[in-house]
C-alpha cells in the first residue's frame, strides 16, 4: 500500500463507542436551546478514539479551510518520504497570489520562503496562497489518494482556495467531523510519523492565530492544536485540547445570522466538553 506509514492508524478507529454519561446532558441542554433553524455537527472523543459526545457526526460539510489539515498531512508524508524538503526554497510568481486570508499576497513577486513557512503560514493565518503553492507542489490527487488509503470516504480536496470558476461548477471541499477527527487522532498519536514531522504538525496547529471559537471561552493558557474554517454559510473549527486528559473535537456551525454567532456556539460547546471531559 503506497501509504504505510498511517495503515496503523485503524486500529485505532475500531475502538468502541462509549455509553454516555450525565455530562452529555449538559451540552446536549445547551444544544436544545439553541435556535432550530441552525445546523450544528460535532464529535467529541478521547485519544483512543471513544467517544464523549455526538451530534451528527458523520454528516458532509463544507470543509472551509480545515481542508488544509489534510493538506498539512500530505505535505508531511511527502517530507518523511524526502519528496519534498522542509528547507527547500519556493520563488513566489504572481499567478500565485490569491485573495482572502493571509500575508503572501502583499509580498514582492519572486520573494522566497522556505517550504517550511509556507507550511506553517497555512495554518497559523489561514494563507490561502501559501495553501494553493503547497496544493500544486504535493498534489491535489495525492491529497485526495492520503484520504482513500485513510479509509476516509467523505473528506476531499476538489478546488483551490479562492477559484471562484470551480465554486460556481459545483466543486467543493468537504469533511465530517468524524473524519477530521480521525486524521487529528493521527497527528497526535503519531502512529507511524517521525517525531519531528508529529511535533511540527502540533505546532503548527498550535499557533493558529484564530482564538475566537474552540479556544474562545477555555481557561487562560489551555493548550490548543487547532484550524479554523470560515465560508458566508459554515463556521468550523477542529482541535486537540492538550490538557491533562486531552480530547479531540471537530464542530461545525451552519445557518447562522453572524459569524459571532457562530463563533459563541463553537466556543460555548468546547467549554462544556472541556469542563466534562479534560479538566
Amino acid at each position: 500500500m503506497r501509504y504505510q506509514i498511517f495503515q496503523k492508524l485503524f486500529i485505532l478507529l475500531l475502538l468502541p463507542i462509549s455509553v454516555w454519561g450525565q455530562q452529555n446532558e449538559t451540552i446536549s441542554q445547551y444544544l436544545n436551546s439553541l435556535d432550530k433553524g441552525l445546523e450544528v455537527s460535532l464529535l467529541v472523543q478521547q485519544p483512543t478514539g471513544e467517544i464523549l459526545f455526538s451530534m451528527n457526526a458523520e454528516k458532509s460539510v463544507p470543509s472551509a479551510s480545515i481542508i488544509k489539515i489534510p493538506i498539512l498531512m500530505e505535505f508531511f508524508r511527502q517530507i518523511e518520504s524526502k519528496t519534498l524538503h522542509l528547507d527547500q526554497m519556493y520563488a513566489l510568481e504572481a499567478k500565485d497570489k490569491v485573495g482572502g486570508a493571509g500575508e503572501l499576497q502583499n509580498l514582492e513577486e519572486n520573494s522566497t520562503h522556505s517550504l517550511e513557512f509556507l507550511a506553517r503560514e497555512m495554518i497559523r493565518i489561514s494563507d490561502n496562497t501559501a495553501t494553493n503553492v503547497l496544493i500544486g507542489l504535493v498534489g491535489m490527487e495525492n491529497v485526495n489518494l492520503l484520504m482513500e488509503e485513510l479509509g476516509l470516504k467523505t473528506t476531499r480536496l476538489n478546488r483551490y482556495m479562492m477559484d471562484f470558476e470551480a465554486i460556481e461548477a459545483g466543486k467543493q471541499n468537504i469533511t465530517s467531523p468524524a473524519e477530521i477527527n480521525k486524521l487529528l487522532s493521527i497527528i497526535l498519536s503519531g502512529v507511524e510519523l517521525s517525531t519531528s514531522s508529529r511535533e511540527s504538525m502540533l505546532n503548527m496547529l498550535l499557533a493558529c492565530a484564530d482564538k475566537s471559537t474552540i479556544p474562545g471561552k477555555l481557561p487562560e493558557g489551555t493548550r490548543v492544536a487547532h484550524k479554523t474554517g470560515t465560508l458566508s454559510y459554515v463556521r468550523g473549527d477542529a482541535g486537540i485540547i492538550l490538557n491533562q486528559k486531552p480530547i479531540i473535537l471537530s464542530i461545525f456551525v451552519e445557518n447562522f445570522e453572524t459569524l459571532e454567532q457562530a463563533d459563541e456556539i463553537i466556543a460555548n460547546i468546547a467549554n462544556l466538553a472541556f469542563e466534562a471531559y479534560a479538566n
